[in-house]
């Protein structure tokens, strides 16, 4: 969707050496993906970005747009099919919330009903009722509100690619992950492709489906977040994303790709003996017991009942220490492991059904493993 071919741009200094901002950079991003441009300030990434769009002319080298050669499109043009945002929001104050989202639109004579409702439907994405925040002005919302407003109205025209500098870098923590949390629903729906500018490390694994990071207007390296943390390319790169950079991984891997592959599961009336057939054969030292709608209810262990004879599972269970969700990522999982003292967790669905069971073992083993791309299933 985009590829970049050698850009480079240098700033003239009257007297003085060229100061090189970007120095043949080199790289592409998919259709619907989200690149994240990371690294220390004056680094060239706001640069680089800046350059997609025309708003800082390129010095050297190439810029395609799917498939399409920047060069041969005029300024306002390529900048009408590209939505940008940026930190400071830059909302008209003298206009309402509803005009300011459908600025472009109108400036491209779209239909205006269809550009409306539009707007509406792209307010719901970010959890603002339309029927309250739709007349309001700028000064009338709050500083996140302002900038879930600064995002949906560069979505207004329905642009293919949408280029980000630092959109939530003023932002509190908490507000901050909420709207990660909006942005990356709606883009799953949207679909868009992204570049954006980061200083954080944490936001670029959270939200990149790639990374990049450069230093002194070099690209360092491009890669998935996984790939980055696991095999950094040089010490820079390592220093960069942190001495942490195992546990940070734990961030990119859902509970349910790592839940173990058997669901050693009893019920209150079955046998001791039942029980621990079924823990002996599946080598596992404990079962979940469940109740009738599948929940999990308590569990027991191998230990705990052997010798006993004729009892049932109902009598011998133990409280089990919390759950965790099958949705939850594996940093979610060992926080929730550390605040109940245990080394394993019951995973469940929605419903609170009983999915299996995931251990610290079963973690810190897969802390060594090849990189995986976002969605590969353990196996």
């Amino acid at each position: 969707m985009i590829r970049l071919e050698n850009l480079t741009k240098h700033f003239e200094v009257p007297g003085k050496e060229p100061i090189i901002a970007a120095n043949n950079v080199s790289m592409e991003v998919g259709k619907g993906e989200i690149c994240i441009f990371l690294g220390p300030s004056g680094c060239g990434k706001t640069t680089a970005l800046k350059m997609i769009n025309k708003l800082i002319p390129k010095t050297s080298g190439k810029i395609y747009i799917d498939g399409k050669d920047t060069d041969d499109l005029d300024a306002i043009t390529l900048r009408r099919e590209i939505g940008y945002v940026i930190q400071q929001i830059g909302l008209f104050p003298n206009m309402t919330i509803e005009s300011n989202i459908c600025v472009v639109p109108d400036l491209l004579r779209m239909d205006k009903k269809k550009s409306r409702e539009k707007a509406s439907e792209l307010m719901d994405m970010v959890n603002l009722d339309p029927s309250i925040f739709l007349k309001r002005y700028p000064r009338e919302l709050s500083g996140g509100q302002q900038q879930r407003i600064g995002v949906i109205r560069a979505l207004a025209a329905d642009p293919p690619v949408l280029l980000m500098d630092e959109p939530f870098g003023a932002i509190d923590p908490i507000n901050r992950a909420v709207i990660q949390d909006e942005f990356l629903k709606m883009n799953a729906e949207l679909g868009k492709t992204v570049l954006f500018v980061s200083h954080d490390i944490n936001e670029a694994i959270k939200m990149g489906d790639k990374i990049a990071i450069f230093r002194d207007g070099i690209l360092e390296q491009c890669d998935t977040p996984d790939e980055i943390l696991s095999n950094p390319k040089n010490s820079f790169i390592k220093d960069f994303v942190g001495t942490d950079r195992a546990l940070k991984r734990l961030t990119l891997i859902k509970v349910s790709e790592a839940v173990l592959p058997f669901l050693a599961a009893v019920k209150a009336e079955d046998s001791l003996e039942k029980a621990e057939n079924k823990m002996r054969d599946r080598n596992v030292h404990l079962a979940v017991m469940v109740g009738p709608q599948g929940r999990a209810r308590g569990y027991l262990t191998r230990e705990k009942i052997k010798g006993e004879e004729g009892g049932m599972v109902g009598e011998y269970i133990s409280p089990i220490p919390g759950t965790i969700h099958e949705n939850d990522n594996l940093h979610d999982a060992v926080s929730q492991m550390y605040v109940h003292a245990c080394d394993w967790l019951p995973v469940v669905d929605d419903n609170g059904t009983y999915k299996g069971f995931i251990t610290q073992h079963i973690i810190a083993s897969m802390l060594g493993e090849t990189p995986r791309k976002r969605g590969d299933k353990i196996t």
